[in-house]
Parts: C-alpha cells; structure tokens; sequence
C-alpha cells in the first residue's frame, strides 16, 4: 500500500516536535503510519521497540521486520542481484530476517508483501532501525535515497537530543559541582571555628559524607609511623577501619608519594588491603604531610575525575586550618611563655606607642606607682620629669622610624607622690597591630646614681686628703732637703742620718698618696684576662732571677690598671720577701721594700671564684697574718708598712676580698696571698 502523505516531511516534523529520544521514537512511529503505512516500529540495541500502527492492524513483532545493520553506508538489497534495476527476486515465504552488513536501506518480507528497513544513522554514528509497511519493493535508487533520507533525518534527530540531554547533564553536573564548591567554601569558613583537629576531622567528613554523598569515607592521621583512624563516617563500621603502617596499603601509597589515587577495582590493585571486601572502588587522597583521606563505594569505578578535585580542595581545607590551629596554638603557647617571662621580669617591662602605653607589667605598676589601669589610660609623657620629655620623645621618634631599632638611655620619672626615680630604658622598636611601638625594659637605677654621687664625693675627699698630706710633708721635707744641701762640714753621720730619715719621708709621702689613689672606688671595670694582666706586671719588677708561673685562664671584671697594681705589689712582697737567707726571711711584708737575692718562684693560679698568689720564700713571719694588710705595719727598719695595704685598698676598691693564708706545716711553700670574689667568667 502506497502512502497517502509525503513520507520525509511527515517523519522531520516528528522530529522537530520531540523534545526526548523517546519521544522522538514513539512520534516517528506515529508520523509514519500517519503517512499511510499501516505501521511502523523503531528498534534499537538498548531499548524496548517503539512501534504504532493502524486501529485495523495487528503490527507484526518488531525482530522480524528489523535487521541487524552493520557499518557501511551504502549496500545491496537482501533479495540478491539487483544488477540494471532489474526486476527483483522475491524472497521465500519461510526466509528469515536477514544479517544486513551495510548501512543501506533494505525491504524485509512481511505477509506476501515488504516491510521497509532504514537505518536511523548520522554520519558514523547509528541508533538503530525505523521499519514500515507494507511498502513496494522498489531498488529503484531515487526510492532507496527517499527512505534513507527518512534514517537521516531520524538520526540527526536523535544526535541532536542526545546533544541537548548532554548539555543538560553537563549544565546540571556543572550546578551540582557548584553548590558542592559553595557548600565546601562554608565548611572551610566553618572549620576556622573550630578549636581542636579532632573537630576539624569530623567537620571533613560530615562535608564528605552529606555534600559529596560518600557511601563511607574516614581520615587517618600519621602518628609514631602509623596511620591512626581519627574520624569516620556513619556507614563505617567499626571493623573497616584500623591502624596501619604509614607505607602499607593504598593509604600507605598515597601518604608516601603525596598524591591522590583511585582505584575502580580493588581486587585488581596491587597495593590494595581492603578491611571490608563489599567496597570495590576506592578514592584515597593526601592531607600534606598529616596524613589520609578515605572514601569506599560497592559500585565499580565509582569515583570520577570531579570527586578527585572535590576532595583535594576539602582536604586543601583541612590541611590549612590545622596548620593554622598548629601555629595558633605555637603562638598562644609562645606569647603565654612570654607573658610569663614578662610578667617574672624583675624589670619593668612596657609597649610605648602613640603617646601612650599598650603594655605593662605588674613591675611596671610598682615603678611608676600607678595601678596597671591608671597606666594604660594615662598620658605616659606625663609620667617623665619635665626635664627629661624632650629627650625621651626624641628618642621614641628615631626609634619608630622604623622597626628593629635598638637604644639604651636614662631618663627620670616622676611618681603620684613628687617621688623622683632614676631609671635605665632599652628600648627597641617592633612592628605592633599594624604600627611600629616601642617595647621597653626598664630598670630603677635611683640607688646606683646614689652610689655614683657617694663614689664622686669619697674621691674628691680622696684627691683632698691627697693634696693636704702632699703639702704638709712635703713643705718641711723639702726645708730640710734644702738646709742639708747647705751645710758645709759638721758630723757627717748625723747628717747620714739625716738624710736617711728624709728619704724615709718623701717614701712615706709616695706611698701615702698611692693608697690614697688605690683606695677610690671602681666605678668602671672591664674583662680582663689575669694571665696578660699579670704578665705586665712582671715585667715592672726589677726581679732578674726570681720566675713567674700562671697557671689560670682566669678572665675576671677589673679596672686593668689597678689589678696591675695589686699584681706589682704582691709581685715585689714575694721578690724582696723571698730569699733564703735568713736575715731576709724577718724582713717585712712591706711590698716596697728591696732585697739582694731575687732568686724566688712566683706563681698565680685560680682559686674558688677568684684566684692566688703564692710564692716558694720563707714565708710570712709567724702570727702575721691577721696583720700585714694593716697600713704602718712593717718589721724593717726602712719600711713604711703601705705595701700590702694597697694591695688590699685596692681589693676592696673592686669588691674584692684578700687573705693572706698561713702554711699550716707546708714547709715547702712560701707567703700566700688569696683574693676572692671577683670571678667574672
């Protein structure tokens, strides 16, 4: 039966009206019958036939009407030979439908008559056959390229839903990707709430779990060589998760290499150690150097390229927030260390900046004499005396020029009561809330300015006392220096005699006067090694055979100058006090007195926190220890007894304490002297 309508416009309009590949299929069929067949069927390799036909007719089974096509495009018909459009053989009644291995348009037989079968094809892409009847069999190629068109059009139909339905899912996919990354973004602004890792884990996994839609998924976190569960998701059981070497495993692999894995098929993988058999894919991504996240599905291949990125950006989260909470909790056990260390300060600690103070510690309180509130509300140029804020803002300005600057200066303050305090800042400056300010360490010196004023009083009655002594004695001495020089004859050993005490007298006044300069206080001292110190001092003694030894490495805070001093002196005592004859071993400890024989062995060693001296001479005349130091103290004839006791002036002038040590039946050792207190490193 021949159509009553035009086939290929019928069919395409089908075709623009379906917006599914289903209904395209079903409108096709409709559309065909529509145009006179009395039915029609569209099958495929995937889906349930769509067919219509005629309200009169019984449309025949779809599989006898609907060859297997192949690839090509183009064929002859199953009837055979078609050779100069010919008339055509007829198939037999009982041939089955025919294997087809072209794409072309054949004619299948249907009761006594053909059932037209089109390939539904676009370019190389084929979705199937379209079969109608009854249709005359026709080779006629105008004919076949008329039913082929219908195919096409069909196919092109159905490439462009297929486009449509992929741009659907892909606009979809693409929405649904979005809402995960906005969704993602909050937990990420969730987590920087959080106070703990243990919070941080299970907040990721609760994302996972309801965002990303995981059947199950946990973290493991690296401890002591192990990846330790730390958190799971509710369809995990407590046996599908475990303790496991930090290299063992796909978790194993991914933590070791730093990258992400998926596995479709765990019984396939080689480093797979599933606790649970039921899951058979696997997605498993790095946290950094903190450990694993794991996710498990029963579906093969479950996890796509998208999950991957999904998850790394979750993790990315994960991992920066904890090292976050890592550095806030470095930081707040860092700035408690330092308050604490603040808070101890013996000194008083504050933070200067934009006229007043940010900072400052219960010292600092107790110094100014104001309440910690009372400092931080306060106008801290008005704390300093009014002398002294010129310079103190001068100061502050070349030390917030910029950050890192360092400077140490005094200044005063003033307290409530007109109290006046002395004190010392260092001072440095730091960057601070977004500014430079000025942390400064400040220390209450009133009671050394004390000090320092006593010291410059007692030397200035010193040089006094020095300049009177000088004058008194002098003045006669030199009088009778003068009438000596004049005297022409008389008893020569009256004026020897004369002469001697004269001398006696101008020794006298010279060691007067060096006890008097020996016995100002060290205001100034210096490291000084003992060793070098001592070794100058040795070379100023006229003591051609006598040795020195110093056996110390001894560095101490001295004034060099006047360790020298103490050196010579105990230097000469040990020479000039040190022969083997004995008329010489009564002679005194005056360190200025003069020997013949200088043959004597002088060593200085380290002794408890300072050190000694000690000689291998006859020693210390016997019960005079307790003595020696004391100024006239001397058993020669010609001594003035000041020798020692500059040594000890100049002890005490350091803080120093000397004793002179007794043999106690060490024949072998001679005079001693021991000097402590003055160790300095």
């Amino acid at each position: 039966m021949a159509p009553d309508r035009p086939l290929v416009g019928a069919v395409t309009r089908a075709v623009q009206r379906a917006d599914a590949v289903p209904d395209l299929r079903a409108g096709v069929c409709e559309a065909v019958v529509d145009a006179g067949y009395d039915f029609a069927c569209f099958c495929d390799t995937e889906r349930e036939p769509a067919t219509a036909s005629k309200p009169d007719v019984e449309p025949p089974e779809p599989q006898t009407v609907t060859p297997t096509l192949g690839s090509a495009a183009s064929g002859p018909t199953p009837s055979g030979s078609d050779d100069a459009h010919g008339t055509p053989e007829p198939l037999a009644d009982d041939a089955a439908s025919p294997g087809v291995a072209e794409r072309a348009v054949t004619w299948v037989p249907y009761d006594d008559t053909f059932a037209a079968a089109v390939p539904v094809v676009d370019a190389d892409d084929y979705y199937g056959t379209l079969a109608f009847g009854p249709d005359e069999r026709e080779a006629a190629d105008a004919e076949r390229e008329r039913l082929a068109a219908v195919g096409r059009a069909v196919g092109q139909g159905v490439t462009r839903l297929h486009a449509v339905r992929e741009r659907d899912r892909l606009r979809d996919s693409l929405r649904t990707e979005r809402r995960q990354f906005e969704k993602l973004h909050s937990i990420a602004a969730a987590m920087v709430g959080c106070e703990d890792a243990t919070s941080i884990y299970h907040l990721a996994i609760d994302a996972a779990e309801n965002i990303l839609e995981f059947d199950i998924c946990g973290i493991d976190v690296v401890e002591d060589g192990y990846l330790v569960p730390k958190a799971t998701s509710t369809g995990l059981e407590s046996g599908d998760s475990h303790r496991l070497p930090a290299d063992s495993g796909i978790a194993g692999r991914t933590y070791q290499e730093n990258s992400s894995i998926v596995v479709d098929d765990v019984a396939a993988h080689e480093d797979a150690e599933p606790a649970n058999p039921d899951y058979t894919s696997v997605l498993s991504v790095p946290i950094d150097d903190i450990g694993v996240f794991q996710a498990g599905s029963r579906e093969h291949a479950a996890f796509s390229q998208s999950d991957v990125e999904l998850v790394e950006l979750l993790m990315a989260h994960v991992s920066a927030t904890l090292r976050r909470l890592r550095s806030a909790d470095a930081l707040r056990e860092s700035e408690q260390k330092y308050r604490t260390l603040v808070e101890q300060s013996h000194d008083a600690v504050v933070t200067y900046a934009d006229g007043g103070f940010s900072f400052v510690n219960e010292r600092a309180s107790a110094l100014f004499g104001r309440s910690r509130e009372e400092l931080l509300a306060a106008d801290a140029r008005e704390l300093f005396h009014p002398e002294d804020r010129v310079k103190v803002e001068r100061v502050v300005g070349e030390l917030t020029a910029e950050s890192g600057r360092r400077q140490t200066f005094e200044s005063r303050i003033r307290r409530p009561d007109g109290d006046v305090r002395f004190c010392e800042f260092s001072a440095t400056s730091i960057d601070y809330e977004g500014d430079v300010a000025v942390l400064a360490s400040i220390r209450d010196i009133t009671e050394r300015k004390a000090r320092e004023r006593d010291l410059e009083r007692q030397n200035e009655r010193l040089d006094e006392f020095a300049s009177v002594v000088s004058h008194d004695l002098r003045s006669p001495i030199n009088v009778a220096q003068g009438s000596l020089d004049l005297a022409d004859g008389g008893d020569d050993e009256h004026l020897d005699r004369a002469s001697d005490a004269l001398d006696r007298m101008e020794a006298l006044v010279e060691d007067v006067l060096e006890l008097a300069r020996q016995g100002r206080l060290v205001d100034e001292t210096e490291a000084v090694a003992l060793s070098e110190v001592a070794t100058d001092a040795w070379d100023c003694v006229d003591a051609p055979d006598a040795t020195l030894a110093v056996e110390t490495d001894l560095v101490v805070d001295a004034d060099p100058s006047r360790l020298q001093e103490l050196f010579e002196n105990l230097f000469r005592n040990a020479v000039e006090h040190g022969s083997t004859d004995p008329q010489n071993a009564k002679r005194s400890e005056d360190a200025v007195e003069h020997a013949d024989d200088d043959g004597v062995a002088v060593t200085v060693t380290a002794y408890a926190d300072g050190f000694a001296v000690t000689d291998d001479g006859p020693g210390l005349p016997d019960g005079s220890h307790d003595e020696v130091f004391e100024r006239g103290f001397t058993s020669a004839e010609d001594g003035t007894g000041f020798g020692l006791a500059i040594v000890e002036s100049i002890a005490a002038a350091h803080g120093w304490t000397i004793d002179a040590v007794p043999r106690d039946g060490d024949a072998d050792r001679g005079a001693r002297f021991e000097i402590t207190g003055c160790r300095g490193e």
